[in-house]
Order: structure tokens, then sequence, then C-alpha cells
């Protein structure tokens, strides 16, 4: 099946963010493969202008489409409802790309039918915003376009220039400090540092070990360089093979953090360069995520929506549709996801001086108190807490003062179905053990209170609590939900109790 004509929506492409090089990426790609590539986006720049060259139109004005499209490949919700108001008769996928950005909310209009994300980590949000049982959204993971970023000059025994991309600052200092410890050159470059890099494929084959997350660690292991998986939100570590499968199911982004960046910990990953390793793990990449192989894995989505039923036509219901959406979307109606985001935008301003608000004494883990607590493999938070979602997830917070000796309180509850065998919970702060609680296999276990004890954290300005679900007699051990979510442990209230 070629010469399919096909919308790619975007919010920009003014810029060099994830989606922008993805579109650009997969334009090219279906171009190559024999496809007419049609890119809509409501600002342009010089992705816009290079795709241009290249032949594929790019519109900023949905009526400036130059063919109707055959399938709408959908980014973002605004931009995929323009395009299915404009088409309303031509089917789409929607690609979500972020677990909490408003704009990766899926539109819930009649024209989306498949559902798709680059991680395994945001499939729960999918589910829960559209009703899908989470293995009803397809996972196709990023590609990298291998003839653009080519592999690198033979590493050496031992990592001598580092490079580390910043769209975000919070993994800097603890970078710089265990570089300059190991005595190896580092530069910067991103959003962050006011540098940003048009061609990352011709500065990365320079160095030999990369600090970098999702599609930029992707791209710097096509160049068979060693990458230390982390951004400012955590640290996964070094990319190696034992590794690799998970790094590569969670898009090497958040949800694959597991601990802070501190210098301790990122030198920690340093020491376990390996160029053979690095090569081995650029390699399998390179076989698997070429831009072929990842062109033809949509096509195939494409293909399916094409071949699916379309249902029967109801222009009423469709109308309604999209009124309502149109009314979900509306900044007059509160809380909408984008009118949200901007008075987060407006508290994260107030507090950059110091991080996360302050944690002093407790607070619940509610969807009130986002902005206290910062998770990471856990579910979305509800009114009364949060669920687990991953065996491994972790909690990042700020004490209001200098804290300890003292203790750590922790309400929580596991969720085990009738006949489970007994599970257990280690937890660490900052990678050092706290302790480990034992849950007997009985369903509807009460919420219960621990405490661990602390040594003092004079100097910590973020703490790190890590939860690691260790199953006792079986393999799976975490009981799934009614809704089709997998949930190990319910975390409800976190509090230090200084001595």
């Amino acid at each position: 099946m070629t010469g399919l004509r096909v919308l790619i929506t975007n919010i920009t492409l003014a810029g060099r963010t994830g989606t922008e090089i993805v579109v650009r990426d997969l334009a090219l790609g279906l171009a190559r493969a024999g496809d007419r590539p049609m890119v809509y986006a409501p600002r342009s720049g010089p992705i816009a202008d290079a795709l241009r060259r290249a032949g594929i139109p790019v519109v900023n004005d949905i009526a400036a489409v130059p063919a109707t499209p055959d399938v709408i490949h959908g980014h973002h919700v605004i931009q995929t409802a323009v395009a299915l108001a404009r088409y309303p008769q031509v089917p789409a996928v929607f690609v979500c790309h972020d677990r909490e950005a408003w704009h990766d909310t899926p539109p819930r209009l009649p024209g989306v039918r498949a559902w798709a994300t680059v991680s395994d980590s945001f499939r729960t949000r999918v589910a829960a915003d559209t009703g899908l049982a989470p293995e009803a959204v397809q996972l196709v993971l990023n590609g990298v376009d291998t003839d653009r970023f080519q592999p690198g000059p033979a590493l050496p025994p031992r990592p001598r220039r580092a490079l580390a991309f910043a769209k975000n600052q919070g993994h800097l200092d603890g970078i710089r400090t265990a570089c300059a410890r190991r005595d190896i050159s580092l530069d910067v470059v991103g959003a962050a540092v006011g540098r940003i890099v048009d061609a990352p494929e011709a500065l990365l084959p320079a160095y030999d070990l990369v600090f970098a997350s999702a599609l930029t660690a992707i791209e710097s292991l096509a160049c068979l360089r060693a990458v230390v998986v982390c951004d400012g939100r955590g640290l996964a570590g070094m990319a190696d093979l034992p590794t690799y499968e998970a790094l590569r199911h969670g898009n090497f982004g958040v949800g694959t953090f597991t601990g802070p960046v501190t210098a301790g910990a990122v030198g920690a990953a340093i020491d376990r360069y390996d160029p053979v390793m690095a090569v081995a793990v650029g390699q399998r990449l390179r076989a698997e995520a070429g831009l072929t192989a990842w062109t033809d894995r949509w096509r195939a989505v494409y293909a399916g929506i094409l071949a699916s039923p379309a249902g029967p036509e109801d222009s009423e219901a469709r109308n309604l549709a999209l009124a309502v959406h149109l009314q979900t979307w509306d900044p007059a109606v509160a809380p909408s996801s984008w009118t949200a985001e901007r008075a987060s935008l407006i508290r994260t301003l107030a507090r950059l001086g110091s991080g996360l608000e302050p944690l002093d004494p407790g607070v619940s883990v509610a969807a009130t108190d986002g902005d206290r607590l910062a998770l990471t493999g856990f579910h979305t938070p509800e009114a009364w807490g949060v669920w687990s979602a991953q065996p491994t997830c972790s909690l990042r917070f700020r004490p209001a003062t200098a804290f300890g000796p003292g203790r750590i309180r922790l309400r929580l509850a596991p969720f085990l179905p009738a006949g489970s065998p007994d599970a257990r919970l280690t937890v660490t702060l900052n990678g050092q053990p706290l302790g480990e609680l034992s849950f007997p296999g009985a369903d509807g276990a009460e919420p219960r209170d621990v405490w661990f004890a602390v040594d003092a954290l004079d100097g910590v300005t973020d703490a790190w609590l890590g939860f690691h679900s260790t199953p006792c007699r079986s393999p799976v051990s975490l009981g799934l939900s009614a809704d089709g979510r997998r949930l190990g442990f319910s975390l409800i209230e976190v509090a230090i109790e200084p001595d």
C-alpha cells in the first residue's frame, strides 16, 4: 500500500522539541516509502522550512492543506480536532507523547479509530481518558534516522569528553561534579542553558559519553555513544543490554527514572562505562529503530484503521461530539486543562528559586498537592491519593528545613486480590534502604501507617523515596483493577517528623 496521503498534525514546528523531530522524520520516512505526507502546524520554523525544501507541504492554516488526506496522524488535542473537523470522513490515529501535558489529552471524537503511545507508561493515561483497556492502546516506539545519525569513532577505554543535554537544569550540578571528579571534559547544550543545537547529528559523534533522555538518548545511542539516561527530573542510569528493553519501552523518559541526579549516583553510572557494551546497545537500537522499520510500523497502523469499519454515518452524533469537544476546551470553562497548566506555571515561577514547595510537616498524596510532590511510576493522583503503576516507582519532595534525625511516616495499603501471595515493598531514601514491608495476600487490606527512621538530610534540596515491589511466591503479585489498571499499593499520605 503506497501513495497514501497522510496529514500529520502538531502543535508547532517552530522549535526542536521531541514531537517536532518525530514529525520531520515521519514525513521524510513516508515520502521515501512512496507516500504523500502533509503537515498542519499553526506555527512553523526551520524544521518546517526543511520539509518544504524536501517537497513536503507544511501549512499553518487548515484551509491550505493541498489535498484531502486518506488518513490523519494526529499529534496534540487541538490540532487533531481541527483536522477532524475539516475532514470528518477521514479516519485518524491519535498519538500520545506525554504523560501529563494538556495538549496530549486524547480528543474524544468519532473520527479517531486508533490510539497509540510512544511509551508503556503513557498507556494508562490514554486508557483513563478514553475508557479503553490499556492493551487496546497501540505502542509504537520512537524511531531514529540512522542515515542522519551515524556511528562516531571508536570509544576510548575510559570516557574523556562528555555532552549533557539540558531541557531543564536539575541534573547539571550532579553531572558537573561527577565529571570533574573523573577528569572528564563536559559540554552542555539545550534550551535550559540557551544553547540550542540544530544539528545534533554533527555534534554527538565527537563525544564518548552523553547525558540525555527520550528522543535525544535514542539519537545518541544511534551514534554508538555511551549514554547515561537522565534529565532534571531524575536518573535511570547507564544504558546497557540488561536495562535496554525497559528503557526502550519507557522511551528513555521520566517513567524510567528511579532516583535523583546526585553527584554520587551520576558517578556510579559513569563508572559502569563500557565501550563494548555501548556499541552493542547502539547496534541493537539501530537494527530495531531505523527509519524504514519505524515508518513501516506506522504504515501498518494506517492500514489497520483504513480496513476497520467506519460505523454508521450519524451526522448528529458527530456534530454533538465536536460541540462537546469545543465546550471541553473552552477557556471559560473551569477547570480547563490548559488554564490549569497556566496556573501551575505561575506557581512554578514563584518557586523556581527553591524547587518544590516545602513539605513541612506532611501532605496528602492527592491531585491538589501535586506541587509538593513529584511522582514517577504512579497512576494519576486521585482525590484520596495515588496508586502505583509500576514495580519500581518514586516520590520526590523538598524538606522545608534541614531535616533529621527523625522519621518519615507513610500511610499506604496494598492491592492484592483474594488468593494472592504475600508481597514485599522495599522503601529507599535517596538510594539508601530505609526498610521493608510485608503485605499478606488478602483482599481489601486496610491502609496503615508505617514509620522509618532517617538520619539528618542536611544540605539535601530534594529527597527521593523509592518503592520497589518484590513478589514473594509468584512472578506476579500486583493485582489488576476492574478497569484494567495494574495496582500495586496505594500511597495516601507522607509526613516528616523530626525528633
